[in-house]
């Protein structure tokens, strides 16, 4: 696509399974044609291309379009679907610091060449995939990401769910730029085509990101990667059944393949239904029913319209009966008559959880991978289980508080320390947990260690090993305090007595401690890291 205000042609497509080298080239240079246009009172890059677009729908901005708001909401949707399976990824290997060190070990060359190849793979097979790369420069080239690993680590970290649960969530992620954020607080809630424009951007941009990773990883971890066939003609490629696309591998991962094939063959048959009644309809003046989709048979008598709407925003909304109406209108019609389609009339509420889980974070609380997979467990396996411990070996260790005042005191403290990030609590809570380890014998005889459980932390929280000390040892001085009287911080402000404790201290029935079977393979974190896998072959 060349820009109107500066004239840079993107490259090929079919370049990239040809010539990846060269292709990757060719996006070098078409950046560097930008940047050598600019000057300091122009606009950047990134505002070159909204603007390019903007230009483009300005012929038709009088009628904004609905499907550029359902095309948008579909984006999206996608976005956090990717997300969703780059955390189920990501994150059972970032316990231990596996991914971070295997990643940054491999040489500059191999880092290189896995980002090559899942660009190749994205963009391939997906124009709007391949054209978004003009929207994401930095994080995607090649070059940095071959000279500095920590540039795809960051990008993963930022774009892990904060609170995954069994459905992907209704609003993306988006990875933080300057340009992209500030022009995104600017159009925010305008409800014009401005921010429906800009939201497109954002989401295609996103999406590209979160596939590139999402490949990457899954080649990198030794994962099942899709077998697709790519186009080298010259001619645009055609989507045919041996081609796979980003988004139909996608639904492949999440359903299996048997019931993505079926899924993705209804979605094909219907759209190419919908598109030749539609076009047969309008080729003999016809119009269609909104409801049931019924053409018009005859020409004589016309489907009544939507009066709201043709009078108010010029948008044809036929009906074949007064019961189609009724219809339509509770299905969904009566929020948007009259009035444009707007981003927020799209979404849907999450669904209510059946068990009870640990919530989202608060704003600016940034969740670890390893903290989001102990999340992500624990709300899995909610309400029976507390904390899950890693032990030498690769093992899992499950424990349960089955006190009828320990456990809710240490589930509160557990739940604040993960929706916060309130170094105190994270004290207290890993006092108690060391605590634990050091007193119970059952634990000492399986291998379990409370350096242990500081790496742990460590990893989970973001907290420095000298700071964790630190804070244990200030627990400990608090417990050995006249007024704490022995017993831990959290079991102080529990409200349970010293001669109350002094009894627990010496019985192991207030803790269940064990090890337990692995979730079942139908989990949604269903790719196994290291930890894991270690456990099944015990």
């Amino acid at each position: 696509m060349s820009s109107p205000l500066v004239q840079a042609a993107t490259p090929c497509i079919q370049l990239a399974s040809s010539d990846p080298r060269a292709w990757d080239e060719q996006w070098r240079k078409y950046f560097a044609v930008l940047h050598a246009s600019a000057s300091p009172t122009s606009p950047s890059v990134e505002e070159l291309e909204l603007l390019t677009l903007l230009i483009l729908a300005k012929k038709d901005a009088a009628k904004q379009c609905d499907s550029e708001v359902r095309n948008t909401r579909a984006l999206r949707k996608t976005l956090c679907e990717i997300q969703m399976e780059l955390t189920r990824v990501a994150a059972p290997f970032s316990v231990e610091q596996e991914l971070q060190q295997r990643w940054m070990s491999a040489t500059p060359e191999k880092r290189g060449d896995l980002i090559l190849a899942a660009l190749v793979y994205t963009c391939s097979t997906n124009e709007t995939l391949h054209q978004a790369r003009r929207y994401c420069e930095k994080e995607m080239d090649v070059v940095s990401h071959r000279r500095d690993g920590q540039l795809l680590l960051d990008l993963v970290e930022e774009m892990m769910i904060q609170n995954p649960t069994a459905t992907a969530p209704e609003t993306p992620i988006y990875i933080s730029h300057p340009v992209w954020d500030a022009m995104a607080a600017k159009h925010q809630g305008a409800g014009n085509r401005n921010e429906v424009i800009l939201t497109s951007i954002l989401a295609e941009r996103n999406m590209l990101i979160a596939f590139v990773l999402w490949h990457t990883l899954r080649s990198f971890l030794d994962l099942p990667l899709p077998q697709i066939h790519h186009s080298t003609g010259t001619r645009k490629p055609k989507l045919r059944s041996n081609v796979s696309c980003p988004e139909e591998e996608l639904l492949r991962v999440l359903h299996g393949d048997e019931a993505a094939k079926g899924i993705i063959k209804a979605g094909r048959q219907t759209a190419r239904t919908d598109h030749i009644q539609r076009k047969e309809a309008y080729a003999k003046g016809k119009q269609v029913c909104h409801s049931c989709k019924t053409p018009n048979d005859t020409t004589a008598t016309k489907y009544p319209r939507c009066k709201r709407c043709w009078d108010t925003i010029q948008r044809e909304v036929f009906y074949c009966s007064s019961e189609c109406q009724k219809i339509d209108w509770k299905a969904g019609h009566k929020k948007e008559c009259g009035r444009l389609l707007q981003l927020e009339d799209l979404t849907t509420p999450a669904p209510v959880p059946l068990t009870p889980q640990i919530g989202p974070p608060l704003p600016g609380f940034k969740r670890s991978g390893p903290l989001i997979f102990q999340i992500t467990q624990l709300n899995q396996l909610s309400p029976q289980y507390d904390y899950i411990i890693y032990m030498e070996g690769g093992r899992r260790g499950y424990v349960t508080f089955s006190h009828p005042t320990i456990g809710p005191a240490f589930r509160v403290c557990r739940d604040k320390a993960m929706t916060t990030g309130d170094r105190l609590v994270i004290a207290k809570l890993a006092h108690f947990l060391i605590l634990l380890y050091r007193s119970e014998p059952r634990m000492q005889g399986i291998g379990v260690e409370s350096y242990a459980m500081v790496e742990q932390l460590t990893l989970e929280f973001d907290f420095p090993v000298p700071e964790i000390l630190r804070a244990v040892e200030e627990m400990e001085a608090r417990m050995n305090f006249a007024h704490g009287g022995r017993r831990p911080p959290l079991i102080l402000e529990a409200g349970i007595s010293l001669a109350e404790w002094d009894a627990l201290a010496i019985t192991p029935a207030w803790v269940d401690f064990g090890i337990v079977p692995l979730p079942s393979s139908d989990s949604p974190f269903h790719y196994l890291g290291r930890v894991e896998r270690a456990n099944a072959q015990a």
